[in-house]
């Protein structure tokens, strides 16, 4: 029982120093003390299995076996310590949880949308400053740590909020996964707006929009042009099933020029695009992962050291955000994305009131440049521009951050 003690003791212990007197770093040692205590329970089951094995061949022999029922006993009682303090630790990680910087805005807001709570991300240095709302990509996606890194020039002029929306990393659980439809988020994201005009004295606001946020974006500009000064897009999405048969096919012309024949016979083996079924997730991914490691290695696209799960390891995250995280893009992807399949926004969302500004990676495979510029040229708009971004693929934003950034001012005015 002692050593139980001392065990729990030091847990307690090293979480204390992080949050008293390493707290800027305490998130990372939360996770090291997490990933510890999981090797240290999965070598303790290894252990009692392998004990209660030599129990029984003990009793099979009828030889003595009281040292091996005392060994099971203490492996047991520090499993089970062990497993209390996994779970412990999860539940405290969210007090190690804060938005790095010194902006004077910069903090994570709970706000309740549509009977929901849901939760946003603010940074930005005044509360005067006009207010960007960002629809990150997905659906399921959450780019915070991202907009954090590669939008930072734009919070001195800007007030950035990043939404975690429905189904995404701090709003997973805001409704239900099963039950969610596009229309949910746009009437969050609108209700979501609302709350922001009013909070920050402002009579509209304007819209950064990343892929599956792009065709949010259209929506909420469509519907409720009178809350927006502009609407801004990249990674724009038109037509989502055509798209996944460019991505299909993009993908399996890639992997025979490479004779990939693993790659080849894995999109061989999909019945059907755009795939449908319970989850899509894995077999949408046979292709758009393929995708999304061939523009990391074209050599026309600007390399940056950051990836999508570089947000698991975020300090505005706690664990059970980094699991969240991970559901969305299995759970929520799922759900959303077999509901876009009928979208043609060349069919549906042309007219415009307010300004509409593409901003475009020229070797956007995930959104292919073909679509975007026949989508460009039938939308009338008070003022619209297609700016392509010649070192990106379909993330400008990242891979051309500073470009994007003043690109982004200079159209705003600033």
């Amino acid at each position: 029982m002692k050593k139980i003690m001392f065990f729990v003791l030091t847990w307690v212990l090293l979480n204390t120093i992080a949050y008293l007197f390493l707290f800027k770093n305490a998130y990372l040692m939360s996770w090291g003390i997490f990933g510890v205590l999981i090797t240290l329970l999965l070598s303790l089951l290894a252990s009692l299995l392998v004990l209660i094995i030599i129990l029984i061949l003990k009793n099979f022999l009828g030889t003595s076996n009281h040292s091996i029922i005392r060994a099971i006993t203490l492996v047991s009682q520090f499993a089970l310590t062990s497993l209390v303090l996994i779970l412990l630790q999860v539940i405290i990680s969210q007090n190690f949880v804060y938005v790095p910087g010194n902006n004077s805005l910069n903090g994570i807001t709970h706000v309740e949308l549509n009977d929901t709570s849901q939760t946003i991300i603010v940074r930005g240095t005044s509360e005067t400053n006009p207010v960007i709302l960002f629809l990150a990509g997905g659906p399921g996606g959450s780019q915070v740590q991202a907009t954090r890194e590669f939008l930072s020039d734009l919070e001195e002029s800007y007030t950035i909020v990043n939404w975690e929306q429905p189904g995404s990393g701090k709003s997973y659980n805001a409704r239900p996964i099963k039950s969610l439809e596009v229309n949910d988020y746009v009437e969050d994201a609108h209700a979501l707006t609302e709350y922001l005009k009013d909070r920050f004295n402002q009579e509209k606001i304007y819209i950064i929009g990343e892929s599956w946020g792009s065709y949010l974006g259209v929506l909420l500009a469509s519907q409720y042009p009178n809350d927006y000064h502009a609407l801004i897009t990249t990674g724009q999405m038109v037509d989502f099933a055509e798209t996944e048969q460019y991505c299909y096919d993009e993908a399996l012309r890639i992997a025979r020029e490479r004779n990939d024949t693993q790659q080849i016979k894995a999109l061989e083996n999909l019945t059907e695009v755009p795939v449908t079924g319970d989850n899509i997730t894995m077999e949408v991914g046979t292709y758009l992962i393929y995708l999304h490691h061939y523009m990391s290695s074209n050599a026309n696209i600007n390399r940056v050291s950051w990836t999508t799960f570089d947000s698991l390891f975020s300090p505005e995250y706690s664990i059970i955000d980094s699991f969240n995280f991970i559901r969305a893009l299995y759970f929520t992807f799922s759900q959303i994305f077999q509901q876009l399949y009928e979208v043609d926004l060349r069919e549906t969302h042309t007219e415009f009131s307010i300004p509409i500004y593409i901003l475009h990676g020229r070797h956007d495979v995930n959104a292919p440049t073909y679509l975007v510029d026949d989508y460009f040229e039938l939308i009338n708009a008070p003022e619209k521009e297609l700016i392509y971004f010649e070192a990106s693929g379909h993330n400008p934003w990242i891979t051309e951050s500073e470009l994007f950034q003043e690109t982004v001012l200079e159209i705003l005015g600033e």
